[in-house]
């Protein structure tokens, strides 16, 4: 620190000024005369013996300041930093020097100033010598082993601390760290000593990268004798190549010449070709469409021929005459295939009302067949609980129950069985169930139960 700590400044004080006369005689002091207080910092006065702490606060000429014979600046920072260096003796001739950081808070100003604890620094250093322990930390070690003194002096510290906290009357003391600077011979030493290995270093990479260049500068002769020869090789290959190509194109040439020759005489006698091709297309479209009008209006073609001058009026009137009677044989042709269309239609009717009819009697034969079930299971079931109602009863009388009481046996029939009673079942008039629990459906009206050969319909009764 630069300043001292906890007591920054401390100044004795003269007696007080005065001014006015008579009555209005006044003491009072300068500012001068005090040290100027940062925000952290407060007065202690000496009055009369005693010690009054001022936070800044009073005025020059307050009976407390003026009688004052003694002021006092203390810092009231918390957690200042308080170094102390000692040195522990080595092996060697050198020292080890520890420093050790603690951190230091005013609890109580006026009891600091009353102890005369001006300086924490020589307080803390006083304590530390008073473990001699410390002092021999070191001595088992070179320079050169100063992890080692570290891990010893930290923990030795740290274990003292712990078992023998640092006590200042009005400051709090609390350990922040302990550490063990690196001699300077032994830094110099140890940074000749990188130098030294750095250089060397560089030796060994210049010297590799020499070795390296002059390898590679062999294998670049070598590479370039190499290429050299197979260079002035693959000249004199090409040379003899091309020597034969040309005298090949020679020959080519001679020859395509004439396949040239043969091309081109080719090529007319195809065109022509093609333009017999194109002409007898033209002509095969003029067909086409002559065909195509003469189809589809024969008398427009038979116009044509006449104002072609192909036929004369005589001609023209029978080839007329001719195509009306075709076109007659054309509708009466038209005619009876329509006839014959709505004929099948009526046969195909007649067929499907008949397959119908043949359906209709077969749903109903089977229709027939379930209501016949339902009814064999409806009896079955009827004669189930006829039994039952004849074993109960059979059993209540064996017991002496009717002789007791009075019992309706289908009541209690239903109860035990959770069926209708006999007379319900028996009921005139009723429809039996089906098994599925659903009921027999009707006979379906037209049918005749007894019909069983399939009637046709005949082709009178559908025109």
């Amino acid at each position: 620190m630069t300043e001292p700590y906890p007591i920054v400044e401390q100044r004795p004080l003269d007696p007080a000024q005065t001014k006015g006369k008579f009555f209005w005689r006044k003491e009072y002091r300068e500012h001068g005369e005090l040290p100027r207080p940062n925000a952290h910092q407060v007065f202690v006065y000496r009055v009369d013996g005693e010690y009054v702490l001022d936070s800044a606060q009073r005025r020059l000429d307050e009976e407390q300041v003026v009688r004052a014979t003694h002021v006092s600046l203390v810092d009231l920072t918390r957690d200042a930093e308080v170094l102390v260096e000692l040195a522990i003796p080595s092996a060697e001739a050198d020292d080890f020097t520890m420093r050790v950081t603690f951190v230091c808070t005013v609890t109580n100003a006026v009891s600091v100033v009353r102890e005369g604890r001006g300086d924490a620094q020589t307080l803390l250093r006083a304590y530390l010598k008073s473990h001699h322990r410390i002092f021999e930390l070191g001595l088992e070690y070179r320079l050169g082993q100063i992890n080692e003194v570290r891990r010893d002096v930290n923990a030795q510290v740290k274990a003292f601390t712990t078992l023998k906290p640092p006590v200042i009357s009005g400051i709090a003391v609390e350990l922040r760290s302990v550490e063990v600077l690196t001699p300077d011979e032994y830094r110099q030493l140890m940074g000749n000593r990188r130098s030294i290995e750095y250089q060397h270093v560089l030796d060994t990479t210049q010297q590799r990268l020499e070795h390296s260049l002059t390898k590679e500068r062999q294998h670049n002769d070598q590479y370039l004798e190499r290429d050299r020869t197979g260079h002035d090789h693959r000249l004199s290959t090409e040379r003899q190549a091309h020597e034969q190509q040309l005298e090949w194109d020679r020959v080519h040439h001679s020859g395509v010449v004439g396949i040239e020759q043969q091309r081109y005489e080719l090529d007319r006698l195809a065109d022509r070709k093609a333009f017999d091709r194109h002409q007898r297309g033209q002509d095969r479209e003029e067909m086409t469409a002559l065909a195509e009008i003469i189809r589809n209006n024969p008398d427009s073609a038979l116009a044509n021929a006449y104002v072609a001058g192909s036929l004369d009026a005589s001609e023209m009137a029978e080839r007329l005459l001719v195509e009306n009677r075709y076109r007659g044989e054309i509708e009466r042709t038209e005619r009876q295939a329509a006839f014959d269309r709505r004929h099948e239609e009526r046969l195909y009717e007649i067929e499907r009302r008949n397959e119908e009819r043949r359906w209709n009697r077969e749903q109903y034969r089977e229709e027939r067949k379930w209501r016949r079930e339902d009814h064999g299971l409806a009896r079955a079931e009827t004669r189930r609980r006829e039994e039952i109602t004849l074993e109960v009863i059979r059993e209540l009388g064996k017991h002496g129950y009717l002789d007791m009481t009075n019992l309706d046996p289908n009541t209690l029939i239903t109860k035990l069985t959770g069926a209708e009673p006999r007379e319900q079942l028996e009921g005139g008039g009723a429809t039996a169930p089906a098994a599925d629990g659903r009921p027999s459906p009707a006979p379906r009206a037209g049918l005749d139960e007894t019909e069983d050969d399939d009637t046709g319909v005949r082709e009178e009764d559908v025109s």
